[in-house]
């Protein structure tokens, strides 16, 4: 009779300690989803102002150095929720409330790429500002443009894993319809970074037709590009053709020689000659290692 109220007592004890760990479970989830909602809450609130342009920034590279800081927060907290929908997609439990967690998480990951698009764009397109600070450093500047389409690029990146982490949702039943909406809205901005980061600008004339342009003269930079002494910090995109980076392979040209303003690396791209030791084009050999530096090619041409 002992034995049996002793088994008795262990098997209350036993289910009341799950049901407690349950409870515990239960509210520390509810919690962590309260907390969610609020995160997204106010990033939504700054994609707003981002998107409607009431978002400023003084004229410090400080500043826009702490924005790259908090767009690394934003994609280490993207891969960290990608890796939390796919460990509760292994569970065997598929129940509303899972169904309601999954969900949440992917609407949060949909805030922090959409905040990380608007913060890169906001960036791409202000960065100008730091140049007209006085003693600028176009070094640093340079940079921090070059860190800016690095982050587009990544930015891009999640993107996709994001669009096969929901085929993956999709394909155990649970419908992100609800979702998509906004996701699809959210996509015009990495659109917008690709063609950024994809596009380039070149323009080619004699030393006098350069400086006539305004694309050079003896000191300061060009565009975001401090360590080439000879272009104009000031230059205008005006006498400049944009190109497709990927569709690019060689520019024509036509004298008696070439010379890359811009930095480029050696092995990069090739200066071709006819018959006549006159130049026909700049071939670019290997458009990852070319385009690195700068998305502008200036080429001085003696004829």
């Amino acid at each position: 009779m002992k034995i049996l109220k002793m088994k008795t007592f262990k098997i209350v004890l036993l289910l009341v300690t799950v049901s407690l760990i349950i409870v515990s479970c239960t509210t520390k989830t509810k919690k962590e989803n309260t907390a969610l909602k609020a995160e997204i809450a106010k990033l939504k609130n700054e994609n707003s102002k981002l998107k409607n342009e009431e978002f400023t920034m003084s004229s410090e590279i400080g500043e826009y150095r702490l924005m790259l800081e908090d767009i690394d927060k934003n994609i280490a907290a993207l891969d960290s929720k990608n890796h939390t929908v796919k460990e509760i997609l292994t569970t065997d439990k598929n129940d509303e409330d899972v169904e309601n967690d999954i969900l949440l998480h992917i609407s949060h990951m949909h805030s922090l790429l959409e905040n990380s698009s608007h913060k890169v764009l906001f960036m791409e397109k202000n960065v100008k500002q730091l140049r007209k600070v006085d003693n600028a450093d176009y070094e640093e500047i340079h940079r921090l443009e070059m860190e800016v389409h690095d982050m587009a690029r990544t930015i891009v990146a999640r993107d996709n894993e994001i669009g096969a982490l929901h085929e993956m949702v999709i394909a155990e039943g649970i419908g992100i319809s609800v979702l998509l909406d906004a996701y699809n809205e959210q996509t015009v901005y990495t659109d917008v970074l690709k063609e950024i980061i994809n596009t380039a600008f070149f323009v080619v004339g004699t030393k006098k037709e350069l400086r006539d342009m305004g694309i050079i003269d003896m000191k300061g930079g060009f565009v975001g590009i401090g360590r080439v002494k000879a272009l104009n910090e000031n230059a205008s995109l005006e006498f400049m053709t944009p190109i497709d980076i990927d569709k690019t392979d060689d520019i024509e040209l036509d004298g008696k020689k070439a010379e890359l303003i811009t930095p480029h690396p050696d092995g990069s791209y090739s200066i071709v000659y006819n018959d006549n030791e006159a130049v026909t084009n700049v071939n670019i050999e290997d458009k990852l290692h070319f385009w690195q530096e700068t998305n502008y090619l200036v080429i001085e041409l003696k004829k």
